[in-house]
């Protein structure tokens, strides 16, 4: 009996310890599929989201003959090229703006686990000049409010909303950038989908490097002397034509904020001609207020 139960269990146990092993690996891999199919139906649908988003905020809006006619007034006296005055469907007004900049937070916090490493880099880049648009004119809408300024709500709701559409035209290229710079990752990563986790570690050690080395020469850009040009100079190159475009309008918006705060009172010829123009406390304190109000945000 014995000489026969033992060839019976030669055959029989590895049989079992290869079924259930099989069934383990079959039931480890059902698992994963669901996994990745979660993780590829989620990350897709963040593409989608994000895509959506960026573009409904880029659809261009056009100004009346009466905003455009004003707007060329203003822009006349700066270095600056617009679209035929037209402007990003997000920079329409306030709420416009916040609501957004919100959307768009919203669903970079929701879709952040599910992106790529490349994608969510470069979302960060494609919205950060969104950032600091919403910066500024936070600040201009604080200060239109602001009581010390004595200003009627009325002309401070108008001077906010054509903030905004000033702000929607010169602003309308870094917008149209943002979108293409992302939709042109996002299509490199769809013909290259893979859920495969790599870690990328000389990728990111490289990309921290490159922030820690960027930081120095930032800080020392703020240097005098020999150490501070050379500095500045690196972080000059360093940021880009799309940088440096958004450093040349910055004292340009800043400059459209301070007309247009006073527009009730100048016209443009008036105010940038130093025809007729407000006081210098007048002027001192708007400078002053925007100026605290930009480091309170």
């Amino acid at each position: 009996m014995w000489e026969g139960i033992f060839p019976i269990l030669y055959i029989l146990v590895p049989g079992v310890v290869l079924a259930l092993f099989a069934a383990y690996y079959q039931n480890r891999r059902k698992r994963e599929i669901q996994i990745e199919g979660k993780l590829a139906v989620e990350r897709i649908d963040g593409y989608e989201q994000i895509l959506n988003c960026l573009y409904e905020a880029q659809s261009l809006n056009t100004p009346t003959l009466k905003e455009e006619r004003l707007a060329d007034s203003i822009f006349a006296y700066f270095d600056v090229r617009t679209f035929h005055n037209e402007y990003p469907n997000c920079f329409k007004d306030e709420a416009s703006f916040d609501a957004f900049y919100k959307r768009i937070g919203d669903l970079n916090r929701y879709y952040e686990i599910y992106l790529d490493d490349v994608t969510r880099r470069q979302l960060s880049k494609s919205t950060s000049f969104y950032t600091q648009m919403k910066l500024w004119l936070d600040a201009f809408c604080d200060t239109e409010h602001t009581v010390d300024l004595k200003l009627k709500e009325s002309v401070a709701r108008r001077n906010i909303d054509w903030m905004y559409k000033l702000t929607g035209m010169l602003m309308f290229s870094h917008c149209t950038r943002s979108f293409a710079q992302f939709e042109q990752v996002v299509c490199d990563r769809l013909n290259h989908f893979s859920l495969t986790y790599r870690k990328h570690r000389l990728r990111k050690l490289w990309w921290k490097t490159e922030e820690a080395v960027m930081h120095i020469f930032d800080v020392g850009s703020g240097k005098k002397g020999l150490w501070g040009r050379i500095c500045k100079g690196i972080v000059w190159m360093y940021m880009g034509k799309e940088g440096r475009d958004l450093m040349h309008i910055m004292p340009i918006l800043i400059e459209v904020m301070k007309y247009v705060h006073f527009s009730d009172r100048y016209t443009p010829e008036e105010f940038f001609e130093q025809k007729r123009q407000p006081r210098e406390k007048e002027l001192a304190l708007f400078g002053e207020v925007l100026l605290a109000m930009v480091h309170k945000s």
